[in-house]
């Protein structure tokens, strides 16, 4: 019988040390990422705790609405922590998938906190027949675990890179989610880029204005979700700046909504904020730059603020 070659077991013995070292030093520096939930720009919205007040939307509200500024505005007068679960046009517009999310996220026993929904034609418009609801299929109807770090029913359903490459792309990434959920963009905003971003962003809209329609279902779980925070704090209604162009087309595909949104507030005894039309920066029509996020939400704390000191 053939004695093996030392040097080629030798060989092989380190090779194996190689990989195994670097399998520990990527789990190393995996590490941090995956416990400061920077995986990309939903998961650490899964890994936080439960919360004490929510901006609740989609990514208008995502990357609008800057829970740390309210927070430092308004002070203690609301339960904490006040975290921005919000996630995209596609994920958590109104339906019965986004409202059971929330009922995980949300803290049982909070009796005072606050609650910033922000609504827009799309966030209650279906493509299809009532009842067929695309989110469904997604980690909104189907993570039951929102407060678990690490998330690895999220790691290992919804995260779909290898792992090397949450390196390498939080490194060099546009999108930075923030510990309140606050997702921050950092992409050129320079006019010929915004105009050209605007432009594909209100073509993309005009094909869901021809394709969609308001859904009765959607506005039925928006009044849901209402009802069910109002016994946890204070829920407001807020309809967040948009570039004119959007906002001629959301005139357009629904010209009735801003009413619709005061009968409903009315109705369900919260305030409405309508804030569409107020001239912020926009990165491509649609969403508020970095700069304009900070200046709105200092706005939005300032009114906040004098409605709850007139009460």
């Amino acid at each position: 019988m053939k004695r093996p070659d030392n040097s080629a077991v030798l060989k092989l013995l380190g090779r194996l040390a190689l990989l195994a070292s670097a399998a520990l030093l990527g789990a190393l520096a995996l590490g941090p990422v995956l416990r400061r939930g920077q995986v990309d720009a939903f998961y650490g919205r899964f890994t936080s705790p439960p919360a004490g007040s929510l901006v609740l939307g989609t990514s208008r509200a995502a990357q609008g609405i800057r829970p740390a500024v309210l927070a430092a505005r308004l002070g203690g007068r609301f339960e904490g922590p006040l975290l921005n679960y919000a996630f995209t046009l596609t994920h958590s517009p109104y339906g019965q998938a986004y409202l059971r999310s929330i009922q995980r996220k949300l803290r049982p026993e909070v009796k005072n906190g606050l609650f910033i929904v922000a609504v827009d034609p799309w966030s209650l418009s279906l493509t299809g027949p009532e009842g067929v609801f695309p989110e469904d299929q997604s980690f909104i109807g189907q993570l039951h675990q929102v407060s678990q770090n690490p998330n690895l029913p999220y790691l290992t359903r919804y995260q779909t890179k290898p792992l090397y490459r949450l390196l390498l792309d939080y490194a060099t990434a546009t999108e930075r989610l923030h510990p309140d959920g606050w997702l921050e963009v950092n992409i050129g905003t320079d006019s010929a880029q915004v105009r050209a971003r605007t432009t594909r962003k209100l073509q993309d809209y005009k094909q869901l204005a021809a394709a969609q329609h308001l859904s009765a279902s959607r506005l039925q779980a928006l009044r849901q979700t209402i009802e069910f925070l109002k016994p946890h704090g204070r829920v407001v209604l807020v309809r967040l700046p948009v570039g004119p162009s959007l906002l001629q087309l959301e005139q357009v595909y629904q010209p009735g909504f801003d009413q619709l949104m005061r009968r409903l507030a009315n109705n369900s005894a919260v305030p409405y904020l309508d804030y569409s039309a107020q001239p912020y920066a926009t990165t491509d029509g649609n969403h508020l730059q970095r700069n304009a996020s900070a200046a709105f939400s200092e706005q939005l704390a300032k009114d906040l603020a004098k409605m709850l000191a007139a009460q």
